[in-house]
């Protein structure tokens, strides 16, 4: 007894300093974001008109997009990509084993044919049944090939695109049709080195509780996780972002593994390792966002799927790109877990009266408070990057809402954090040798810058 006596007081008071290191980080983290969103957005153009973004001399993007199914909201989302504006763009469909029913239905839906093409097999893919384009006069297309996964369609997504630059968005995501006007330039001003632009903002507010809560999340992401980020040449894919990289920077990590968020570490971790002069750029204006949360359901679903992302793509206690953003395992896996663990140690210690009653309270003054004062901040340094046009009211009642928010919702968000981080499958090994061979022959080659 004496021993747990003096070990409990102990360790609640580590937990103690690391949970307010956390903090101090935290806000570091969004006054950072702060300067480099404002430098972004003091610098950015808003001329969509111009001549030469839309001349032929610029380089095309191919758009790499692989629904899960023929949904109605698959279709429309091909035809919103379809209907970009820039000079030279094509949407590139990849259909991984789609039943027959639900390829039949694309094909119905834009007219597809089959055509024969010859494409690079530069990255590794499974094998690919068919290549259709459309009898209407679209710049469209589509691949049927064979279970692969989402990696495997996004590399022969990446095989067949005919332009040197890739785009690929969030399913999840609405953006505005000039959004390719607007990604291409960071990648014009700084062709050798910008291998990569991001672009993503906070939603347009909805009202509730569970609109304001959602609001500050998305405005710590976009202050952290985007600004701070980017500043630190340390960017990687949010929800709801729409994204451009060059293809053959795709090519030299070896293509994709997952999703956009381990390329993009893939991308860091080969520019630090090889020395390259790579950078990424950030995109703050509002072309593209995710939906804000409506319900406590779709926040939950929200938050545990870029969790889910983040635990799957980060593993800093493996060999590989994850162990650069220790810093972010930090702050969404270890933090979420040692701050309910104080929790229920100072009740523990508190109901059987082996932790003094001061140390008790200092857990909830550091944990919950800084998140508090984390989340005013996110307010007041969001509207210093850029006014969000918001009554005085309104702003009032986002700038309140951080008292509700961690009261309550931030145990439960940790719980689903924890849940979402450590459940997160393991990410896949890349695979080895070469290509598997593609059966369907082809015309046409890559057509680079």
């Amino acid at each position: 007894m004496e021993d747990l006596r003096v070990l409990l007081p102990l360790t609640l008071v580590v937990l103690v300093v690391v949970l307010a290191a956390f903090a101090a980080a935290s806000f570091d983290a969004l006054l950072k974001g702060c300067f480099e969103l404002r430098r972004i957005l003091r610098s950015t153009s808003y001329d969509f008109d111009s001549l030469l973004l839309k001349s032929p001399l610029v380089p095309g993007i191919s758009v790499v997009f692989a629904p899960r199914d023929a949904s109605p909201e698959s279709r429309a989302l091909a035809r919103r990509l379809l209907d970009l504006h820039f000079g030279r763009h094509e949407l590139v469909l990849v259909l991984d084993a789609l039943p027959p029913a639900a390829l039949d239905r694309w094909i119905a839906d834009f007219h597809l044919v089959r055509r024969e093409r010859v494409v690079p097999e530069d990255l590794p893919t499974e094998a690919i049944r068919g290549y259709y384009v459309s009898q209407d006069p679209l710049r469209l297309l589509a691949i049927d090939k064979q279970p692969g996964g989402v990696a495997d369609a996004f590399n022969a997504g990446v095989n067949a695109a005919q332009y040197s630059v890739i785009g690929l968005v969030d399913a999840g995501a609405e953006f505005i049709p000039e959004v390719l006007l607007r990604l291409i330039r960071p990648m014009l001003g700084d062709w050798d080195g910008t291998v990569a632009v991001c672009a993503v903002a906070p939603p347009p507010p909805v009202p509730g509780l569970v609109g304001s809560i959602g609001a500050l999340e998305w405005r710590r992401l976009w202050l952290a996780r985007c600004g701070a980020f980017s500043a630190w040449q340390r960017l990687l894919p949010v929800p709801g972002a729409f994204l451009v990289v060059k293809r053959d920077a795709v090519r030299a990590v070896g293509g994709f593994r997952a999703g956009p968020l381990e390329l993009f570490l893939d991308l860091h971790a080969a520019a630090r390792t090889n020395g390259l002069r790579w950078r990424t750029a950030f995109v703050a204006s509002p072309v593209s966002f995710r939906l804000a949360a409506r319900s406590w359901r779709d926040l939950h679903r929200q938050v545990r799927d870029d969790q889910r992302q983040l635990g799957s793509a980060l593993q800093p206690l493996r060999p590989g790109p994850g162990r650069e953003f220790f810093g972010l395992f930090c702050a969404r896996g270890l933090r979420p877990l040692l701050e309910t663990a104080a929790y229920a140690l100072a009740a523990a210690g508190w109901i059987t009266g082996l932790v003094p009653t001061a140390l008790v309270a200092l857990v909830p003054v550091i944990a919950i408070g800084g998140a508090i004062v984390t989340s005013m901040a996110a307010v007041v340094l969001g509207e210093l990057a850029q006014s969000s046009s918001m009554a005085p009211s309104s702003l009032a009642i986002l700038f309140l809402a951080a008292i509700p928010e961690n009261l309550g919702y931030r145990q439960i968000r940790n719980l689903w954090l924890i849940a979402g981080y450590f459940g997160a499958p393991a990410p896949k090994k890349r695979k080895r040798g070469h290509p598997v061979k593609n059966r369907a022959p082809a015309i046409e080659t890559s057509q680079k810058r």
